[in-house]
């Protein structure tokens, strides 16, 4: 929506004469100059305008100095003011913006910056094309805390949309993490990190697990002193300590804490906070899009660091990391997505931290526009990318070299008959300097710990072939920024000459976010629609129950539109594991049958030679698998659509077999749910072998060479039993 920015003067003495018309032209120009680069923008305001012969000098508010400006947008804005002021262009102006000429606000990313202005980064002998040798202070908005007043524990910010920030943004700081470790970086967090802290899991204080607690809390039990935790409590009389306040405490441990760090130490490079936002406008098509806050003063009003290097350089930050995140996400989603202001704040976050921070408001989880994309794991994992990115590309900017973007996961990977495994890369259409150089591949055997094997510049291995032994495989792409996530694990196990041999291929490859539905009066979530994470998070709080578009925040226990329930806080939601051959295999193996595994994407034909065929759709769109459409042998296949009936059952209980088999119906940290398992309908020639309990419908039909259940045997509580008697029924 266009604002109109209003232009005027405070006791000003203008040398010139200008026309109204004049005026409000110049208006319209800053105006739409300013809207084009940032959205949610506020009004620029005049605050001081003075003229001495040929110069011009305009003092504004601090919205020009949000933009992220090159020495061609400032000379385009000083020629505007010169028209407006002079009518001419030959005026020398200077603008100055939030107390800085606009000159002094060119980022490095524009104009480089002197070798002596530069960050002096630690460790810079080590790093090479990528992070190593790098620390970098990182972590995810806010978490459980106790509420004095209220005497409970409670989040921090508004339940909605199914989520909330406090565990939202964990999924953000888990993956750029990751990312920064793989380019060789270490990444210390002041919350406990899932996956990476050992005591994460724990129930903490609150009665829930730890990582999703405060900083504050987690650095307490870690024995970081309460200098850093409980900054300005009365020890000497607790009686009198009544501005103890743990939200506060935990608003300013967390920059206290990479202080602390540093006095221990260690070398920090940076420190990167990552939040969503709670502005919001009406409607939903439009989206709010991503802001990044810095801080020029310090705790003390100081503007440089302790190294004497000017705090600016927070801004440089800023604004390589929103430049990146917005940049791919146009790229890739959105090409409307909205850049806010690079805002100089003074947030605990950014403004007590002795290292170059940034705190950046990923989105806004408000506003429905936003959070329909939020919800996708696919752009979580490229946003996270794009943080990494930003991070990677200011280090370099600092020391003057190149920075190599690590490859992304491998794909379309098999293994053949003859236990020769194969793969392809992935390109990265937006990173040229992502192409993968090397692989590595990974081995285990009979659920051993994982070994190195080979380091190849080849897209092909042949596994061993010893009997009797199940190999499990995954491969992982290198170059000299660093690694990718490993790559889908496949399987494959020699077994008994006499017992049958099965093809397993895993055509489960989807990630996805919940289904939402909108009209004019109510919007929202589908209930009874889950995330499909890639891996597994902890984003999924309770399903969303207000969907009336006109109720609007009161308080964050009454949000309004698109609040949710809250029975799922501290739950980790099980998605696609990537790994679900080694499930059904080990099941094979404990039969002794051979198999071997392939991903549906690299199917060029399938061998005669296979017994059986067991294809894994999970919660996978079905797809047209033409070798599979051909095959006239045996076949197990299994998934959440491949019914006519939707969403079958609300228990989750099958009777198979003269037993009930139970599958999770709601996301849960053990297994993937299958809340939308449908029913089939059994034709002439077809046997039903199982049924939903509560409607009684089809859940498993056999035809002469087919077992098809329309539930992912991977949701059922005892998968093994149920698998294994459906795969010897197809040899009954």
């Amino acid at each position: 929506m266009t604002k109109k920015i209003v232009l005027f003067g405070i006791g000003l003495l203008i040398s010139v004469s200008s026309s109204a018309v004049d005026m409000h032209a110049l208006a319209d120009s800053l105006d739409n100059f300013a809207g084009f680069n940032l959205g949610c923008i506020p009004r620029v305001k005049v605050t001081q305008l003075k003229t001495r012969d040929n110069q011009v000098f305009l003092y504004t508010n601090k919205t020009l100095a949000g933009l992220s400006l090159s020495e061609k947008d400032v000379a385009e804005l000083r020629l505007k003011v010169s028209k407006w002021v002079n009518g001419t262009t030959n005026a020398q102006v200077t603008i100055y913006s939030d107390g800085f000429e606009l000159n002094e606000l060119i980022t490095e990313r524009f104009k480089p910056r002197p070798d002596e202005q530069h960050y002096p980064i630690p460790n810079r002998k080590e790093l090479g094309c990528n992070l190593q040798g790098q620390h970098i202070a990182l972590w995810p908005s806010h978490g459980i805390y106790y509420n004095r007043d209220e005497d409970r524990w409670k989040l921090q910010r508004a339940t909605m949309w199914s989520t909330v920030e406090d565990l939202y943004t964990t999924s953000y700081a888990e993956q750029v993490s990751q990312m920064l470790e793989r380019a060789g970086a270490t990444v210390h967090w002041p919350r406990a990190r899932y996956g990476k802290d050992e005591k994460a899991t724990e129930i903490g204080p609150s009665g829930f697990p730890r990582w999703a607690e405060a900083a504050r809390y987690w650095l307490e039990y870690t024995d970081v002193p309460d200098s850093v935790w409980n900054p300005i409590s009365d020890k000497a009389n607790p009686a009198k300590d009544s501005i103890r306040n743990d939200y506060i405490d935990d608003l300013r441990s967390r920059g206290l804490w990479v202080n602390w760090l540093q006095s221990k130490g260690v070398p920090l490079s940076l420190s990167i906070a990552l939040h969503t936002d709670g502005y919001s406008q009406p409607g939903d098509s439009q989206t709010i899009g991503t802001l990044a806050i810095y801080s020029v003063n310090d705790y003390y009003k100081q503007r440089t660091f302790p190294t004497g290097h000017s705090r600016i350089l927070n801004r440089d930050l800023a604004d390589f990391v929103q430049t990146q995140v917005v940049e791919d996400i146009r790229a890739k989603y959105d090409p409307n997505w909205k850049r806010r202001e690079l805002q100089n704040a003074g947030y605990a976050e950014a403004r007590y931290t002795k290292v170059p921070s940034v705190l950046l408001e990923i989105l806004s989880h408000k506003q429905f526009a936003d959070i329909r994309y939020g919800l996708q794991p696919r752009f979580r994992k490229d946003v996270s990318r794009a943080i990494y990115k930003g991070i990677g590309r200011w280090i370099h900017a600092q020391v003057g070299t190149d920075f190599v973007v690590q490859p992304l996961e491998v794909q379309k990977m098999a293994i053949s008959p003859d236990l020769v495994v194969t793969w392809l890369p992935t390109i990265d259409p937006i990173e040229p300097s992502a192409t993968p150089t090397y692989y590595i591949v990974e081995l285990r055997e009979n659920d051993g710990a994982w070994k190195i094997v080979e380091r190849t510049t080849k897209t092909r291995y042949t596994l061993p072939s010893k009997n009797g032994v199940r190999y499990d495989v995954r491969v992982t792409a290198g170059n000299e920024g660093g690694t990718s996530a490993a790559g889908e694990t496949l399987s494959a196990f020699i077994g008994k000459k006499d017992k049958p041999s099965v093809l397993i291929i895993n055509a489960f490859n989807r990630t996805d976010g919940p289904k939402w539905w909108a009209d004019s009066i109510n919007a929202g979530i589908v209930q009874g629609s889950y995330s499909i994470p890639d891996g597994n998070d902890g984003i999924f709080i309770g399903e969303q129950w207000e969907y009336n578009r006109a109720l609007d925040w009161i308080s964050d226990d009454d949000c309004g539109w698109g609040m949710c329930y809250r029975d799922q806080v501290g739950t980790r939601q099980v998605g696609n594991t990537h790994d679900y051959p080694v499930l059904h295999g080990r099941a094979l193996q404990e039969l002794g049958y051979t198999f071997v595994s392939i991903n549906s994407e690299a199917i060029d034909t399938i061998d005669s030679r296979w017994d059986a065929v067991d294809v894994i759709y999970g919660k996978d769109t079905i797809t047209s698998i033409p070798e599979l459409s051909r095959w006239q042998g045996k076949a197990l296949i299994s998934g959440a659509l491949l019914g006519a009936i939707p969403r079958s059952s609300k228990t989750g209980v099958v009777r198979f077999k003269d037993m009930n088999y139970r599958y999770a119906v709601q996301p849960n940290d053990k297994r993937i749910c299958a809340e939308n398992a449908t029913a089939q309908i059994a034709k002439n020639g077809q046997c039903v072998r199982a049924r939903y309990a509560d409607s009684g419908t089809p859940a498993c039909i056999q035809t002469k060479n087919q077992i098809i259940w329309s539930v992912p045997l991977e949701s059922f509580e005892d998968f093994a039993s149920i698998y294994k008697q459906s795969i010897k029924a197809l040899f009954e």
